[in-house]
Protein backbone atom coordinates (compact mmCIF):
# COMPACT_ATOMS: atom_id res chain seq x y z
CA UNK A 1 0.00 0.00 0.00
CA UNK A 2 3.09 2.45 0.56
CA UNK A 3 4.59 1.82 -2.38
CA UNK A 4 0.81 2.52 -4.56
CA UNK A 5 0.15 5.72 -2.32
CA UNK A 6 4.23 6.73 -3.37
CA UNK A 7 3.68 5.51 -6.83
CA UNK A 8 0.53 8.03 -7.36
CA UNK A 9 2.59 11.27 -5.78
CA UNK A 10 4.97 10.66 -8.06
CA UNK A 11 2.09 10.50 -10.99
CA UNK A 12 1.22 13.70 -9.65
CA UNK A 13 4.14 15.29 -10.01
CA UNK A 14 5.44 14.25 -13.25
CA UNK A 15 1.66 15.51 -14.64
CA UNK A 16 2.00 18.98 -12.73
CA UNK A 17 5.69 18.89 -14.07
CA UNK A 18 4.65 18.14 -17.52
CA UNK A 19 2.03 20.79 -17.60
CA UNK A 20 4.57 23.47 -16.13
CA UNK A 21 6.44 22.67 -18.86
CA UNK A 22 4.17 22.91 -21.98
CA UNK A 23 2.04 26.34 -20.50
CA UNK A 24 5.62 27.80 -20.52
CA UNK A 25 6.30 26.76 -24.01
CA UNK A 26 2.41 27.67 -24.92
CA UNK A 27 1.26 30.38 -22.67
CA UNK A 28 3.77 31.52 -20.87
CA UNK A 29 2.21 34.65 -19.36
CA UNK A 30 0.14 32.06 -17.20
CA UNK A 31 2.89 29.63 -16.58
CA UNK A 32 3.73 31.96 -13.49
CA UNK A 33 0.55 31.78 -12.04
CA UNK A 34 0.43 27.89 -12.75
CA UNK A 35 3.48 27.21 -11.08
CA UNK A 36 2.77 29.31 -8.03
CA UNK A 37 -0.69 27.04 -7.53
CA UNK A 38 1.81 24.12 -7.93
CA UNK A 39 4.08 24.91 -5.48
CA UNK A 40 0.88 26.55 -2.81
CA UNK A 41 -0.74 22.89 -3.02
CA UNK A 42 2.80 21.09 -2.57
CA UNK A 43 3.28 22.84 0.06
CA UNK A 44 -0.19 22.24 1.76
CA UNK A 45 -0.56 18.75 0.95
CA UNK A 46 3.01 17.72 1.76
CA UNK A 47 2.65 18.89 5.30
CA UNK A 48 -0.70 17.10 5.71
CA UNK A 49 1.04 13.79 4.03
CA UNK A 50 3.56 14.09 6.96
CA UNK A 51 0.98 14.58 9.37
CA UNK A 52 -0.57 11.70 8.11
CA UNK A 53 2.32 9.43 8.35
CA UNK A 54 2.71 9.81 11.65
CA UNK A 55 -0.75 8.55 12.26
CA UNK A 56 -1.23 4.67 13.43
CA UNK A 57 -2.40 3.00 10.47
CA UNK A 58 -6.10 2.77 9.63
CA UNK A 59 -7.44 -0.72 10.07
CA UNK A 60 -11.25 -0.22 9.30
CA UNK A 61 -13.40 0.88 6.87
CA UNK A 62 -14.68 3.46 9.68
CA UNK A 63 -11.16 4.61 9.95
CA UNK A 64 -11.13 5.82 6.44
CA UNK A 65 -13.68 8.52 7.23
CA UNK A 66 -11.89 12.42 6.91
CA UNK A 67 -14.17 14.08 9.97
CA UNK A 68 -12.54 16.91 9.30
CA UNK A 69 -10.86 18.50 5.84
CA UNK A 70 -7.65 19.40 5.70
CA UNK A 71 -6.98 23.20 5.49
CA UNK A 72 -6.57 24.32 1.55
CA UNK A 73 -7.20 28.36 1.92
CA UNK A 74 -3.97 28.77 0.08
CA UNK A 75 -4.03 26.64 -2.85
CA UNK A 76 -7.74 27.49 -3.14
CA UNK A 77 -6.64 31.05 -3.48
CA UNK A 78 -3.72 30.53 -5.75
CA UNK A 79 -6.12 28.27 -7.96
CA UNK A 80 -8.23 30.91 -8.03
CA UNK A 81 -5.68 33.46 -9.18
CA UNK A 82 -4.39 31.32 -11.84
CA UNK A 83 -7.41 30.72 -13.10
CA UNK A 84 -8.13 34.42 -13.12
CA UNK A 85 -5.66 34.59 -15.32
CA UNK A 86 -5.96 31.86 -17.72
CA UNK A 87 -9.38 33.90 -18.69
CA UNK A 88 -7.32 36.39 -19.63
CA UNK A 89 -4.72 34.93 -21.53
CA UNK A 90 -6.18 31.84 -23.35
Amino acid sequence: MRQQLTDEVSSLLARMAFHQAWLQIEASSVAGPYAILVATARAEAGAQMSLAWQQPPIRTDEGMNLGAAYPRDRSTAARAACIEVMCRRL
